[in-house]
């Protein structure tokens, strides 16, 4: 896992406006729908209207990388070489930080791992819940879990070193934070 933080500022503003476009265009498909009864062309003409957001998106975390929930470690690992493999190519030394206004940053921003939708509080109204069906499930794999400023963490560091800590993180943190737990 890096030290760097997120170069961006990702706030509530662009899932909101995903969620709005994302119910608009339902709400036109289905006014424009047959009901499934096949085709008719009753000679109504129909225009593409343009997009007024040209060469922008809603969603400030499109195109971005984003950790997925059932990424193990070594998954997680590779994403996070990409992006500082990206850095180093544009001229970041190896193990120095880039600054905040670093071009280099800016060109890497798209391979900045995002971390999954799920565990961000801001984004899940479940997340409480999740937290806590990630304790009681890694306490139940033996992998001592407690609740920890609102979020989970490890009794000890060394419940990483157990031989299916990974799998077992993966597992409870899909069972937990997936919408199945």
């Amino acid at each position: 896992m890096s030290s760097f933080t997120d170069p961006g500022n990702r706030g509530i503003t662009g899932p909101v406006l995903t969620v709005v476009a994302a119910g608009t265009a339902l709400v036109l498909l289905s006014s424009c729908g047959d009901g499934g009864k096949g085709t008719r062309d009753e000679g109504v003409a129909s225009i593409a209207t343009p997009s007024t957001t040209v060469g922008r998106t809603a969603d400030p975390d499109a195109g971005h990388v984003r950790i997925r929930l059932d990424d193990n470690q070594q998954d997680i690992n590779r994403l996070w070489d990409a992006w500082t493999a990206c850095l180093h190519q544009q001229g970041v030394p190896a193990d120095s930080k880039p600054g905040a206004n670093s071009p280099a940053l800016k060109a890497c921003e798209l391979k900045y791992p995002l971390q999954p939708v799920e565990l961000d509080p801001a984004r899940n109204p479940r997340y409480g819940d999740g937290v806590r069906a990630m304790v009681k499930c890694m306490n139940g794999h033996g992998i001592k879990s407690v609740v920890s400023e609102g979020n989970w963490g490890l009794v000890s560091g060394d419940s990483m070193n157990l031989p299916d800590f990974d799998r077992y993180r993966v597992e409870c943190q899909v069972k937990s934070f997936g919408g199945n737990g």
